[in-house]
């Protein structure tokens, strides 16, 4: 099979996506029945991948987004058709509807690519795909429909946002995988599609999803972030639902105890994080709390292994990188115990209820303190590895790939 493999530049600062996506494309390189996999992306991306693949069955091509032409182009096109889905609901004309995605594929650049390069599929492992409709198969990887839980996260232009392009996604793709069970759930749920659409594989939790082997060492990590040897660590971007607040309020609970403790967060620093600063400062925590914003992957999992503690007390979660990468590195770590959490953790005494501070207190107090606690938590780290590391993940991908050409 030729695959054609979608990255895109965002992705590169969006944290677990961009692991999740190099994980697949390291897994399916592996495999025997993969010939070819085309990467489509734009420049911004090839430092990156040139970093972390390199094999002769990988071929980059790249599309100029910052071109005027090639942006006037794609704005055309997803007027085009965002345009089709009203249509479908005013006048539900099949041949009308045909014709407008018909005549919008022609202006995509996107389409003469896939065309040129003969691909079997297209595997789109984010949410929303350039092109949809072409003569080839075109399979998004859905990763949550997070407001329709928790609206009062998104502002009124960013639900507009995401209700167009997730109803493109869903209604104009070949198939949707995605990476849990409750996720499909979902899908089938809010957009009514027929579960034969959507497949479960799962992200590949293997020794592919770190993209390094390299790590700093303490003293290079002390002295350029200026931290002290023992630590809370949580790392993801600052958006609502990672749910900071909680963690920022509990480590003022261990303060007020007497506990001293520090807190290291990192990741990107969103819009949101002007509250969470303002909480800080309210709660007289700056010199305790340290937001470290993007660092290299080198310096995150020197972070981890010099940690006392990883919290991830998120509000929803597709699939926690950091949970497994807290696992994998055998750093005791404590979880919600939301959507995909339990599943990767597999044990409830290592996981709280997101909304209870005394729930996080209490845990963060025996994963801190408590040896016993500790040790059974890193035994099983182990054992839930064993159990992931057994899965043939790039099975998974390529079914689905074979399920949908047959």
């Amino acid at each position: 099979m030729r695959i054609g493999f979608y990255i895109h530049h965002t992705t590169i600062s969006a944290g677990g996506i961009f692991t999740y996506t190099i994980g697949i494309l390291k897994e399916l390189l592996k495999s025997k029945e993969i010939e070819k996999v085309i990467i489509i992306t734009s420049s911004e991306v090839n430092e990156k991948l040139k970093a972390n693949i390199s094999d002769s069955k990988l071929q980059v091509v790249n599309i100029n987004r910052n071109d005027l032409l090639i942006k006037i182009k794609l704005y055309i096109y997803f007027l085009l058709l965002t345009f089709s889905i009203l249509l479908r609901k005013i006048i539900p004309s099949k041949k009308l509807i045909d014709s407008l995605i018909h005549i919008s594929n022609k202006i995509n650049p996107y389409t003469k690519v896939l065309l040129e390069k003969d691909l079997s599929v297209f595997h789109v492992p984010v949410q929303y795909s350039p092109v949809y409709k072409t003569k080839v198969p075109v399979i998004i990887t859905m990763h949550d429909l997070q407001e329709y839980h928790y609206p009062e996260f998104f502002s009124v232009t960013q639900k507009i946002h995401r209700r167009i392009n997730n109803q493109l996604a869903i209604l104009y793709s070949d198939h949707i995988i995605v990476s849990f069970k409750h996720v499909k759930e979902d899908i089938l749920k809010f957009f009514k599609v027929n579960n034969d659409t959507v497949s479960v594989c799962p992200p590949p939790f293997t020794a592919s999803w770190f993209l390094t082997k390299e790590e700093t060492e303490w003293d290079e990590l002390s002295a350029k972030f200026g931290l002290k040897q023992k630590y809370l660590l949580y790392p993801a971007a600052t958006w609502r639902h990672k749910n900071h607040s909680a963690l920022i309020k509990t480590l003022k609970r261990l303060k007020d105890e007497g506990i001293e403790i520090d807190l290291v967060c990192t990741g990107n620093k969103t819009a949101h994080f002007k509250t969470i600063q303002s909480l800080i400062d309210d709660l007289d925590l700056s010199k305790v709390v340290h937001f470290l914003g993007i660092v290299s992957e080198a310096d995150l999992i020197g972070l981890y292994k010099n940690s006392s503690l990883v919290v991830v007390p998120t509000l929803y979660e597709a699939g926690s990188g950091p949970l497994y990468e807290a696992m994998r590195y055998g750093i005791p770590v404590i979880c919600s115990n939301v959507t995909s959490l339990p599943e990767t953790m597999g044990n409830s005494e290592f996981m709280f209820n997101p909304n209870s501070i005394e729930e996080i207190l209490t845990k963060i107090k025996k994963g801190l303190y408590d040896e016993e606690f500790r040790k059974r938590n890193v035994q099983n780290s182990r054992d839930r590895m064993n159990v992931l590391e057994k899965n043939n993940y790039a099975e998974c991908f390529i079914n689905t790939y074979k399920k949908l050409l047959s």
